[in-house]
């Protein structure tokens, strides 16, 4: 499974009618790992001992500025006590309003000796990393990862996987639905449409339906290369948007050691290498036995790079990376999938990437009602890459065609 944001409505509703049950998806971790080849040695930290030291020692210089008036014209008088206080509290500073070993810091980046009961109870703090490395590291890019409003919990998956939504959709108009049929031409006139296809299932027969009104959800990067009759407008658009490669790798493995022996229940685990990150799952936390996690998402030229790859070598590449945040990767594996969006023929890519100039000049062509025809999907939203632009683009254009149909539009 994975992650649908709490503020996705539209998918969430039909999620509750079509009753796909849900549960949290765990995105945060403060004990995850971060990880960068070229930052503390090459070996992985914890999420919270970085943002501990990054918000800590930010917090103490921008103190210490105030303290020492060099933000005076900046700051009136009347908010520099408050933005110091503000400071001692956000980045655990000590009475000296300073980020510094002890028991303050350490209850936010955690101790060298953890609290225990008894005699031998005493907690010993934790050494603070160098701020030089700490700023130098990189690593706080994925601190702010989690606070982009599409990250923020509380996020949510299907319970038993994302094909639970499909199936819920299904479930409503099964007897709709005509599968596997590959449709090579779209054209239009004054009376309806007509969609010319291969019937895959029947000996690839060629096939034609016709309807009044058409809303295709075909992906940009499938229907630039169909026969679509529309208006040049349209064509230029339908042309102008590119596709994200994107491949991601299922990795099952014989025990949760990241469980067992990290004491990591869900979130993520980021590095810089290619496989970019590790997710771990969510649901059936300390269960016993073999349990999957993502064993790598990756983007840009990683995701062309691991496509290039034949399915035993992209497992090989995202064990030798993921070992280089958990050690025990090759001695608990136990077997592996990948999957690249550029090398499924009915999508070519992953998911539409609009460029500010591209939307600016083709967007509200590309969503137009052409005569009988209008797209929908996530290509035709502000929510690219998610099934809510997909879900919201759809209601729109149904609505439009609606009223075009009723003559109000």
């Amino acid at each position: 499974p994975w992650r649908i944001p709490y503020h996705h409505q539209g998918l969430l509703h039909y999620c509750r009618e079509f009753g796909v049950q849900l549960e949290p998806f765990i995105e945060l971790n403060h004990n995850s790992w971060l990880h960068s080849t070229g930052a503390f040695g090459g070996k992985a930290v914890r999420y919270r001992e970085l943002a501990s030291d990054f918000n800590g020692f930010t917090a103490e210089l921008l103190a210490k500025a105030i303290d020492q008036h060099k933000l005076d014209e900046l700051v009136p008088e009347e908010e520099r006590a408050h933005i110091r206080e503000a400071m001692k509290s956000w980045g655990a500073l000590n009475t000296d309003m300073a980020y510094a070993k002890g028991n303050t810091s350490s209850l936010r980046r955690g101790f060298e000796k953890s609290q225990g009961g008894g005699v031998d109870g005493a907690p010993v703090p934790s050494d603070l990393f160098a701020r030089k490395d700490v700023m130098q590291s990189g690593l706080w890019n994925w601190m702010a990862f989690h606070e982009r409003l599409d990250m923020q919990t509380t996020m949510f998956q299907p319970v038993g996987g994302m094909d639970q939504i499909g199936k819920g959709f299904t479930r409503q108009v099964k007897d709709l639905i005509t599968l596997n049929c590959k449709v090579s031409s779209i054209h239009q006139d004054d009376r309806g449409v007509t969609v010319t296809y291969t019937d895959t299932a029947h000996g690839d027969a060629v096939r034609q339906a016709q309807a009044d009104y058409c809303v295709c959800t075909i992906p940009l990067s499938v229907l630039s290369q169909l026969d679509v009759q529309v208006n040049a407008g349209m064509k230029a658009a339908i042309a102008a948007v590119p596709y994200a490669s994107s491949v991601k790798m299922g990795m099952e493995f014989k025990r949760r050691f990241w469980e067992e022996d990290d004491q990591i229940y869900g979130g993520i685990s980021f590095t810089d290498q290619q496989i970019s990150q590790i997710s771990y799952p969510s649901n059936g936390i300390f269960s016993k036995g073999p349990a999957v996690l993502l064993g790598g998402y990756m983007f840009g030229p990683a995701a062309y790079d691991f496509a290039g790859m034949t399915p035993e070598e992209r497992i090989q590449r995202a064990l030798d990376q993921g070992t280089a945040i958990h050690p025990q990767y090759r001695k608990e594996f136990s077997n592996g999938v990948s999957f690249a969006w550029s090398r499924v023929p009915w999508t070519l890519g992953c998911c539409s990437m609009w460029t500010e100039e591209a939307r600016k000049t083709h967007y509200k062509t590309l969503c137009a009602v052409d005569n009988r025809l209008v797209l929908a999907g996530e290509h035709a939203s502000y929510v690219g890459c998610w099934q809510e632009g997909a879900i919201l683009s759809a209601l729109d254009a149904v609505t439009r065609l609606h009223k075009r149909a009723l003559g109000a539009a």
